[in-house]
Order: structure tokens, then C-alpha cells, then sequence
């Protein structure tokens, strides 16, 4: 399989590339202008420019029904992946690493809230985001720990100077009987911008082709301000998000169409359970509460200062950024573990905090939720980033900078998945750029050092990191190849956990003795384009020392299977192609890509959560006032998989989606539209973690909305 797809991605190669060098040389292509400048590297350069290769997408150029969704905006990039827990739990994936492995970067610093938890959803909304960059591979040397699988950078909205300017938009869709509605407003007043904008999204029950599927409603509101101001010599930005979420989480035991066996004996001791301490009367009416509150109730704070502070030719940018993440989870968790836990926790809890403290903070939880969380964690998270851009000195450019991290977690709830803890990030690295006729060369080095205490632990974790870029210009192509080399300190999760997680069904037991994971990843990659076409290839070999993961045994506890997180060298291989262009019809545009990952450790056990051989096509139809796309997505069949993952096979959709623009009132109207699984396909996602529970994907999803700028 593996020789059958490198010889479909030299073929590829061959074919387009020889197409490509026999056009002309013209920088203006379909999907991204070259001469864009890349926000997430540190010397502020081109996509044409950057030695390291960069995807951007600017949602502004997406129909709009499809901009308002973040995760299928990340969907358009090749070789990311979303893995999901229903259409309320969305966590990125780049190139089969994620989690804690990939760092995602919005309003200008680290985005953290607990993103180690298998169903922690990201908590991006796609409104007041500007465009989207991801760069693949280790970038540890610039963004630190947890960047060893590469970075998604969010770039918000910019400012609106000498003029004001308010959108409103509603969509609707009709699958699950959902309403995202949002409002914004950008002006100014003479060297000041200023932004305001909302959102609300209320989803019902998402349905399959074989019906609904309960408990997987969504409600969220996000409300996020901004204020800039810039001068000649100094550029300052503050901004301010806040949104809460209410997720549905379906469990098991009620739609596990593959484990009936389990299911009736996970009822019946769940039922003697209750037994033991409830009458009948309120067993029924407790099953029936436990039904109704298994969601989990997310609130995410961030404010953060970016300063821009310009020394002649040179830059000093400083960015402070403070987060509060709240995660409570209700329902779904059985009585019997919350007396062990509540000692367990207040004992804790009390070698931290003083007796006010408690009280306090649990009075604010209390108000916070109705009822009392089964699974209740405050992360606290402080950063500051330091960086310094020497002047440009011929052809050679140089940065220095320095993260710090201040980070804390807390529990207030029944149970504890990970301790009481504190985590401080400290890191230094330089940056330098040389610019040839023919090769430009950028070396990195960076240094790091992590402290992670807890109740009778206390460690020390570093590393030392590098990367070394080539990229040659070819006329109308360009050549790039990358050495990058990551680290990350195992999480909280892998350290400390000893219990059930209900959401995947395992009892899982960490290691507090596990090292550091590292990582070195060889890229190449070849862009060639000419006046109306763009083709990218790469390819990509990551090697890993001590890569974490669970491992299942053959031990029981709680009627659960036992897995264990340990550590082996591991390997993922992989690529992608992508070709789009522009034909000889003035208003048909056609772009595709295809990729392909495998991994696996030394002992030759398959790496999970590895997305499929994926192929994706698209037609675009670009009128006067109007735009169809018409897309095509194949996902091929997974077997090879580690001994807890569920095999998958094959599918095929198709979706399509437009928009026109009126004239209302001498401003821009906007409707649009889109079918999503035109056919309805019932289907399982490999990536879909649902799939184990016997539940399929969503059916099809009729969607209409309404964008209107004045």
C-alpha cells in the first residue's frame, strides 16, 4: 500500500510539474496570493519568501456558510484532520499529532485550556477570526514546549480606521434545528480602533441517516473587544474573549450498537449500585436526571497587550496574555467514587488554600453551575512573550526571543481526573535568516525548561531544539527543505491518571515517572505556479523517542479494561498534493488534494487516530454576483489500528454550497447556502470518536444565512 501510494504522489509530481514550468511566471494564483505576508513566523515574510512552508486561508475568501464553521475551515488545508466527539467536540489534528502536541495560537499568544483531555473541545469560534495559518512539523524552537507537531495561528479581526463599519449575519441550519447568530462592530477615533463583537449558537440533537442521536446539543456565546492604537514608533493591541459553552455528551451504554454485552452488565451493577443507597422510585428518577445532565458546561477568559515598539530599524514586541478555563462536567459518573474522591480532594485542596479561599471560590462555583459537578477544573494560565528583531544587516536578518508560562490547576468537583498543579514554562531562542540569489538559509536554536509540581511530585523537565531550512528559488517554483527537531513534557493526564475516564470506556493509569517525548522531522516540499494555477507537493518523515501512548492490559478494575501510558521510539510517514486552477472558462475554477499518513512504533503497533488515505475535489463557479461550489470528498478505509481502535471503512460525499449579494439600502447583501452530505450517506469518520459507540456521522444538513456589512 505504501509503495502504491508513493508511486500516485511521483506521478502527480510528473505530471503537474511539467505543466507548471511550461507556463509563465506570474505570481497571482487561486488559492493564496504569494505575496501575503506569513504572521506566525518571526521575521514577518511572505508565503513566497518564508523558508519555512506556511498554509494560509483567509475566511473571507470561503462562502460564508462554510467560513462560520472553524473546524471545516480547517478541513481545506492538506494534512489537517479533525478528530471529534459529535459536532460539539473538535480537536485539530496536523499530520496525526494532536493534543498537547500542537500548539494553536489566538489573540496573539497560546491558547490553553486543557486541551490534554480527549474530549476537550478547542473552543475557537470562526467569528472575529481574520484568516488562519498552520505550519506542519516541529515548531518548538519558536513556540516552545507541546509544539512539536507544528501550530495553528488564529490572526483576529483587524481594525476598521476612518470609517465604521457593522455586520450582522444569521444561519440556519436544518439538520439539528440550529441558529448561529452574530453580531460586530469595528470603528474608530483618531489613533484608536476599536472592536465589538457577539455570537450565539444554540444546536439541537444532530441526526443520522438512521435518526437523532440524543444529548448532543450545543449552546455557546462569545463576546470579544478589542482596542488598538499605533503611531509612527509604537503599534499596542488589547484584546478581551470570553465564551461558555453547554455540550451534549452521549454516552456509551446508550448507543454502543457493537457492545450489548457490556452495556446490559454495565446496567445491572450500575443499577445495584444504586440500589444499595436508593429506592427504586429514585432510581428511575435519578437514571432519568443522569440522562438529562450529561453535558459538560465550558467557560474560556482570555485577555491579552500586544505591544509593537519600533527602535529605528529595529522591533521589540511584547505580548501579555491571562486565561481562565472552567471545565465542569455533569452527569454520566457513578455515586460510588464521589466519597473517595470528595476526601481525597478536600485534603488537597486544603494544603493549597487557606479555609476563606475554599469557601470563596466554591460559593462562585456554586453560583456558576445549578446543579453539583461531577468533574469541576480551573486552569489558570499567565505568558509573556518576548521578542527582539535586530536590524536587517545585508542579507541576513536575526531574532532573539524568550516565553515564559505561569499555569495552575484546581479542582472543585466530585471526582479528580488530574491533581492539583502547578506548571511554569520558561524558554530562550535565537533566529537567523540569510537571504541568497538562488538559496535562502534560516538556522534556530532554542533552549527550555518546565517545573510541574503536585502533592508529592515535583519535577524538572528541558530540552535543547533546532531547526535548519534551505529554500531554492526555481523560476516560477520553489524548493524548501526543513530539519526541525520538538520536544514535550508529558501532560498532567499521562502523569497522574488512576480511574475510569467515562468517555472512552478505560480505566487509565499513568506514569509519573515517564520522560520527555522528543521529536525530528524532515520536510520537503516543492510549490510551482504560473498565471492561473498552483501545485504544492510534500513529503514528511517525523521520527519520535519515548513517544507516549496508551497501551491496553489484560487487568480489569471496575469492571473496565485496564490501559496503561508508556513510552516507545515511534515513526509517522506521510504527504500531500494539492493542484488548483483556474480554466479557460472565465467563471470555472477547480482545485484538489490528496494525503496520506502512517505510523507506527518500533514494535510495529499502528499509531492511533491516523486519518485515512484522503481525496478532496472541488469545483468553483464564480459569477458576477454569485458563487456554487461543488466538492467531493473519498476517505478510504482504515484496518490497520492499535488494539483499542475501531476499524473503518470507505465512504464518499458530496456537498455543495453557493451565495449572491444583493444591493439593500446601497450595501452588500449576502445569502448563502449549502447541502452538506448531499446524499445522505450513513457513515462512520475514523477520526469520530463516537464510531466506537456504534454511532454514525451526521446526515444530511440543509443550511441557509444571511451576511449583511454596512
Amino acid at each position: 500500500m505504501k509503495k502504491y501510494i508513493i508511486n500516485v504522489f511521483v506521478a502527480f509530481t510528473i505530471l503537474f510539474a511539467n505543466e507548471m514550468y511550461s507556463q509563465s511566471n506570474n505570481d497571482t494564483i487561486v488559492r493564496v496570493n504569494l505575496e501575503e505576508v506569513i504572521i506566525s513566523t518571526p521575521f514577518k515574510e511572505s508565503v513566497k519568501n518564508n523558508v519555512l512552508k506556511v498554509d494560509k486561508l483567509n475566511l473571507n475568501d470561503l462562502k460564508i456558510i462554510n467560513a462560520k464553521s472553524f473546524s471545516y475551515s480547517l478541513l481545506k488545508i492538506p494534512g489537517v484532520s479533525i478528530i471529534s466527539s459529535g459536532p460539539g467536540i473538535s480537536k485539530p489534528s496536523i499530520r496525526g499529532l494532536a493534543g498537547n502536541r500542537i500548539v494553536t495560537y489566538t489573540q496573539f499568544s497560546r491558547l490553553e485550556n486543557q486541551q490534554w483531555g480527549d474530549e476537550h473541545d478547542l473552543q475557537a469560534d470562526a467569528f472575529g477570526i481574520q484568516s488562519i495559518e498552520v505550519i506542519k512539523g516541529p515548531m518548538s524552537v519558536i513556540y516552545g514546549g507541546d509544539a512539536m507537531g507544528g501550530v495553528i495561528y488564529l490572526t483576529p479581526d483587524d481594525y476598521v480606521y476612518d470609517d465604521l463599519q457593522v455586520e450582522i449575519g444569521s444561519y440556519y441550519n436544518a439538520n439539528y434545528s440550529g441558529f448561529t447568530n452574530n453580531l460586530g462592530i469595528k470603528g474608530s477615533a483618531g489613533d484608536f480602533g476599536y472592536i465589538i463583537q457577539g455570537s450565539y449558537i444554540d444546536n439541537g440533537n444532530y441526526e443520522t441517516p438512521d435518526g437523532e442521536v440524543e444529548n448532543t446539543f450545543i449552546e455557546n456565546t462569545e463576546l470579544n473587544f478589542g482596542i488598538g492604537y499605533k503611531s509612527d514608533n509604537f503599534i499596542s493591541d488589547l484584546r478581551f474573549n470570553y465564551s461558555e459553552s453547554n455540550i451534549g455528551v452521549p454516552h456509551a451504554d446508550e448507543h454502543d450498537e457493537h457492545g450489548d454485552d457490556h452495556d446490559e452488565d454495565h446496567d445491572e451493577d450500575h443499577d445495584d449500585d444504586h440500589d444499595e443507597d436508593h429506592d427504586d422510585d429514585h432510581d428511575e428518577d435519578h437514571d432519568e436526571h443522569e440522562e438529562e445532565a450529561a453535558y459538560q458546561d465550558l467557560s474560556h477568559m482570555k485577555i491579552a497587550l500586544k505591544n509593537r515598539i519600533f527602535l529605528g530599524k529595529s522591533e521589540l514586541e511584547i505580548t501579555l496574555a491571562h486565561t481562565i478555563n472552567d471545565r465542569a462536567e455533569f452527569g454520566g459518573h457513578h455515586d460510588e467514587e464521589h466519597g473517595d474522591h470528595d476526601e481525597d480532594h478536600d485534603e488537597d485542596h486544603d494544603d493549597d488554600h487557606d479555609e476563606d479561599h475554599d469557601e470563596d471560590h466554591d460559593e462562585d462555583h456554586d453560583e456558576d453551575h445549578e446543579g453539583e459537578a461531577e468533574l469541576d477544573m480551573e486552569l489558570t494560565t499567565t505568558t509573556v512573550d518576548l521578542k527582539y528583531l535586530f536590524p536587517k544587516n545585508g542579507k541576513s536578518e536575526f531574532v532573539i526571543g524568550s516565553n515564559l508560562m505561569f499555569q495552575e490547576n484546581l479542582n472543585f468537583g466530585h471526582e479528580v481526573l488530574v491533581p492539583n498543579s502547578k506548571k511554569n514554562d520558561f524558554g530562550l531562542y535565537s533566529i537567523s535568516h540569510i537571504h541568497g540569489k538562488v538559496w535562502d538559509v534560516m538556522i534556530g536554536l532554542r533552549a527550555d525548561f518546565r517545573n510541574v509540581t503536585a502533592e508529592g511530585f515535583d519535577k524538572n523537565y528541558s530540552s535543547l531544539t533546532g531547526s535548519f531550512g534551505l529554500k531554492g528559488n526555481l523560476g516560477n517554483g520553489i524548493m524548501r527543505i526543513n530539519f526541525a527537531s520538538g520536544y514535550r513534557a508529558p501532560n498532567l493526564h499521562e502523569l497522574f491518571s488512576d480511574g475510569v475516564h467515562h468517555g472512552t470506556l478505560r480505566y487509565e493509569v499513568g506514569d509519573k515517572d515517564l520522560s520527555v517525548e522528543k521529536n525530528i522531522q524532515t520536510d520537503f516540499s516543492i510549490t510551482t505556479y504560473s498565471e492561473n494555477s498552483q501545485f504544492d507537493f510534500a513529503l514528511f518523515y517525523n521520527g519520535f523517542n519515548d513517544y507516549i501512548y496508551l497501551n491496553p492490559t489484560s487487568r480489569t478494575e471496575d469492571d473496565y479494561q485496564v490501559y496503561e501510558y508508556i513510552q516507545k521510539d515511534a515513526s509517522l510517514f506521510g504527504g500531500e498534493i494539492s493542484y488548483s486552477r483556474e480554466s479557460e472558462i472565465d467563471w470555472l475554477s477547480y482545485e484538489s488534494s490528496l494525503e496520506f499518513i502512517t505510523g507506527y512504533t518500533t514494535d510495529k503497533e499502528y499509531l492511533p487516530f491516523l486519518s485515512p488515505i484522503t481525496l478532496n475535489h472541488s469545483f468553483n463557479l464564480d459569477f458576477d454576483k454569485s458563487s456554487f461550489e461543488i466538492s467531493a470528498l473519498f476517505k478510504g478505509k482504515k484496518q490497520k489500528v492499535p488494539t483499542y481502535e475501531t476499524q473503518t471503512d470507505s465512504y464518499f460525499l458530496m456537498n455543495i454550497s453557493g451565495s449572491h449579494d444583493f444591493n439593500f439600502l446601497n450595501k452588500t447583501l449576502t445569502l448563502g447556502w449549502s447541502v452538506n452530505n448531499l446524499f445522505d450517506k450513513e457513515y462512520f469518520d475514523h477520526l469520530s470518536r463516537f464510531k466506537n459507540m456504534g454511532i454514525h456521522e451526521m446526515g444530511r444538513n440543509i443550511s441557509v444565512g444571511l451576511k449583511y456589512i454596512f
